[in-house]
This record gives C-alpha cells, structure tokens and sequence, in this order.
C-alpha cells in the first residue's frame, strides 16, 4: 500500500512535519565551519596556556641574553668591560636557571591546553629561544673549561716599541732622569734585535725586537746573559738589590724592582725576578 505522509499527520496542526525536521537537523553532520568555530573557540579557552606561552618567551629570549653574554665573557673577559669582575659560573648558572624555568613554561602551556586542542605551535617561540639559550651555553661553557684565560685577551702593551727615543723618555718616567746618557749595546749577534739601550745611572737597560717571534726565540739567551753577569759582578755593590725584568710582547727591561714595577703601571707588561746564575759562580770558583 502506497506510503501518504499525510495520513500521519492524523491533527493536521503540522507537529510530525516539526519532529521530522528536529530528527533531520540532529542528524545532519557539523560542517567544516562549525567545526572550526568549535575549535577556535575550544583553543582560546585555556588562558593558563596563553600565559605559560608568553612567560615562556619572556624567559627564553633572558635565557638567550644571559647565554650570549656567558659565552662572549669565557671567550674574551675582557670584551664587556663591567662584567669583568664577575665570575664566569655564575653568569653560566643564571642562565642555566634561565633555560630550567624556559623549559617548564613550555611544558606547562602544553600540558594546560585543551584536551581536543591541537598542540601544534605551542611555545614554538619558548622552544626556539630554549634551544639558541643552551647552545649558547654550551660553547660558554666549553671555552671556559678548556680556556680558563679565555680565547682572547686584552692587550695591555702601551710601550713606544717602534721609538728608540720615546722608550727612553718613558723609562726615565718611572726610573729617573738618565744622568749618563743612554748607551747603546752590541746584540751579540742575537737575531731579531733592533737595539739594546743601557743607563749606568740609575742602572737600567731596555731591548727591543722587531718582532714578536723574534722576541720569543732572543728572550731567553739575554735573561741567561743578565744572570751570569749578576754572578760575574756579585761582589760588586752595585749588583746587588732587587732585580726585576719587565717583559713586553717586542720589548724587555731590566732594571731595579721599584723602577720595574712603577714602569709596568705605564706600559703593562709582565714582571719577572731574576737572580745571579748560581751556577755560574761555582763553575767559576772551581
């Protein structure tokens, strides 16, 4: 028998038409748009998430600061000039402290999203600045251990090496005026010597090389020197006192310690003892 759908609406007050149409819209599939606006609105719902996402960056890009500067301070101490004092570990470990806290906030801003939120881009901006931050310092930290002085030091030479005149003039600030006048010395066949100055009063003398690899090689055969005629001359009274030797990257000189030491404060440099050749006393004696 033919089906009429107007045999079931029995009242004829439309109410079978109404609950047909309520079954349809409930069965109907969301659409696409539907959805999204569920999704958008299901995302913007957590705001603990969007705020462990916001301190996560804050924190990461602090990590990336304190990082780079740990770096920079095990590479050259001296490149940031009111960070010198500081120790080099502590700036590590503020910026290890850094990375820990960074690296919670992205977990907490994945873990607080929504459960049917997708979890993709979440604390990208954290994840990224937590990874800059740990290489960072990571290569701080393997400077610091393998090159406690640091890669790059300051240099703290000031002496007129290239002046012959001017070295005399600074010498003679911190030693006293030249009563003799400066005499110049054989090299003694010495390679890489551009000269040798002496003062007999107050008893000073000065070498400069022409280059630093010179200065390494001629360096120690004219400490030696210094020393055998400190032996040769020990029992005169104007060897003995304390002696000191400066020594500069092309430059060298010899002469008492206060004299040496108000010299270095000129010019900078590094402060040696040196003492008559011992050996050489009781080879000659012998």
């Amino acid at each position: 028998m033919a089906r009429n759908d107007e045999d079931y609406d029995f009242f004829g007050d439309g109410q079978y038409d109404d609950s047909r149409s309520s079954r349809r819209a409930q069965n109907r599939r969301p659409s696409r748009r539907d959805a999204g606006r569920r999704f958008a609105a299901t995302k913007a719902s957590s705001p603990t998430s969007i705020l462990c996402r916001r301190l996560a960056v804050v924190s990461g890009l602090l990590a990336v600061v304190v990082s780079a500067t740990s770096a920079v301070h095990e590479i050259a101490p001296y490149a940031i000039s009111f960070m010198t004092a500081v120790p080099g570990r502590y700036i590590a470990l503020t910026a290890a402290v850094l990375i820990g806290i960074t690296l919670i906030l992205v977990i907490a801003a994945r873990v607080t999203m929504p459960r049917y939120a997708t979890h993709g881009g979440v604390g990208a901006g954290g994840i990224i600045a937590l990874v800059c931050a740990i290489v960072c310092l990571v290569i701080g930290v393997a400077v610091g251990v393998l090159f406690p002085e640091g890669l790059i030091q300051q240099s703290n030479d000031k002496a007129p090496v290239e002046d012959t005149a001017q070295m005399e003039q600074g010498i003679e600030q911190a030693a006293g005026a030249c009563k003799e006048g400066w005499q110049g010395l054989d090299t003694g066949g010495l390679p890489g010597i551009t000269t040798v100055q002496m003062c007999t009063d107050p008893r000073v003398a000065f070498v400069s090389f022409e280059s630093e690899s010179s200065a390494a090689i001629s360096r120690a055969p004219i400490e030696s020197k210094i020393s055998e005629l400190l032996s040769q001359y020990a029992d005169n009274e104007q060897t003995k006192g304390d002696w000191r030797l400066l020594n500069g990257k092309r430059w060298m000189v010899f002469g008492e310690a206060s004299k040496m030491t108000a010299l270095q404060q000129q010019w900078g440099g590094e402060l040696e003892t040196i003492t008559a050749a011992a050996d050489t006393a009781d080879s000659g004696n012998a």
